[in-house]
C-alpha cells in the first residue's frame, strides 16, 4: 500500500527547526518530542508549563525535564529556563535514569568535543577502551547530571588518586556532586576537603569513645563536626563525657552522651579542666538533676530506636 499527504492537511502549518530531526530525533523521548511539537505550533502564546502538562496529559516535571532537553541543544532559548534546569539537575540527580546506548555515546562524541575529550580522558585513566556502561556513565554526568567537562575531568583524576577507577565509585561522586552544585574544580575542592575534615573528626570521637571502626550515620557525622570543626573541642572533653553517661546508664549511649557535651556547652563549659572542676565540686546530684530536666529516660529511648 502506498502512503502520500493528504494535500488538505497543509491547509494550517507551523515552522519546525530541522536540527530537531537531523541531529536530535534519536537522543530526544517521545515526550520530549511531543513538547517540542506543542511549543513550536503555539509558540505565540509563550511558554506555560502548567498548559503544556494539561493539554499533553504528561507531568509537569516530564514537561521541565523537557523544555531543559531542548535548550542544552540550543532549539530554545529562554533566560527563565535557567531555574528548570537547576531544579531538573537535583531531581535527575537523585534517581537513576536509563543510561545512553552506545550509538547515543558515539554520537554525542561527534557532536560535542568535550565529550569526545571526557572520553579520551577516562581511556588514558582506565589504560583500556571503555566499557559500554563506563562511557554512557560519562555522558550521563555531562548531558544529564549537567556537570561541567573540567569537573568530570577533576573527578577522574580523583578516581585515580584514590585508587577507585570504578563506575560505581564515579557514579556515586557524580551524583553527590550534582545535588551538592558543584560547578567548578574549586567548588570539588572544597567539598573533598570538608570530606576529609569530616572523617578526621569522626576518627577522632572513635578514639575518644572506644568505638570499633565503621562508618558514622548522618547523624554521628553532624556531631563530629559539630564538636570539633564548629566548638573546637578538646579530645579529652568527649572522654569525660563518655565517663559521665557510663556512670550514669552502666553502658554508652552515644545519643545521651551528645546531649551531655550540649549541656556543658549551654553551660559555657567547653575546657576539659573546668569540667573537671564542675564534676569534682560534688555537683553530681546537680548535674543528675540538669539531665532529668531534659528527660534523657525519654531521649535514650528515641536514639535507641533510631539505631535499631
Amino acid at each position: 500500500m502506498a502512503y502520500y499527504f493528504n494535500p488538505k492537511s497543509f491547509g494550517a502549518v507551523f515552522s519546525l527547526p530541522s536540527s530537531i530531526v537531523d541531529e536530535c530525533i534519536k537522543l530526544a523521548t517521545a515526550t520530549q518530542l511531543k513538547v517540542a511539537l506543542y511549543i513550536y505550533r503555539n509558540s505565540a502564546s509563550g511558554i506555560d508549563v502548567t498548559e503544556i502538562s494539561q493539554k499533553l496529559g504528561i507531568s509537569s516535571n516530564d514537561v521541565e525535564d523537557a523544555l531543559v532537553f531542548w535548550k542544552q541543544r540550543e532549539i530554545l532559548c529562554d533566560d527563565s529556563l535557567d531555574n528548570l534546569k537547576e531544579k531538573n539537575l537535583k531531581k535527575v540527580a537523585t534517581e537513576k535514569n536509563e543510561k545512553p546506548s552506545r550509538k547515543d555515546v558515539v554520537t554525542r562524541g561527534l557532536e560535542d568535543s568535550n565529550i569526545a575529550l571526557i572520553l579520551r580522558d577516562a581511556q588514558i585513566k582506565f589504560g583500556r577502551n571503555l566499557k559500554t556502561n563506563e562511557s554512557s556513565a560519562l555522558v550521563y554526568f555531562y548531558d544529564d547530571l549537567g556537570l561541567d567537562v573540567t569537573v568530570i575531568l577533576f573527578l577522574l583524576q580523583y578516581a585515580v588518586s584514590l585508587g577507585k577507577m570504578n563506575v560505581r565509585f564515579l557514579e556515586k561522586t557524580a551524583v553527590r556532586w550534582a545535588n551538592e552544585d558543584v560547578s567548578s574544580v574549586a567548588d570539588a575542592e572544597s567539598l573533598i576537603s570538608s570530606d576529609i575534615k569530616a572523617e578526621l573528626s569522626w576518627k577522632r570521637v572513635l578514639n575518644c569513645f572506644g568505638i570499633e571502626k565503621r562508618k558514622p550515620s548522618e547523624k554521628e557525622l553532624s556531631c563530629a563536626k559539630l564538636w570539633f570543626d564548629e566548638w573546637a573541642l578538646d579530645d579529652e572533653v568527649l572522654t569525660l563525657a563518655y565517663n559521665v553517661c557510663v556512670d550514669t546508664k552502666s553502658k554508652f549511649l552515644f545519643g545521651y552522651t551528645a546531649k551531655i557535651i550540649e549541656n556543658w556547652k549551654k553551660d559555657g563549659l567547653v575546657k576539659a579542666e573546668s569540667i573537671k572542676e564542675y564534676l569534682a565540686s560534688g555537683s553530681n546530684s546537680k548535674i543528675s538533676n540538669d539531665y532529668a530536666a531534659y528527660d534523657l529516660d525519654l531521649y535514650e529511648k528515641m536514639i535507641d530506636s533510631e539505631d535499631k
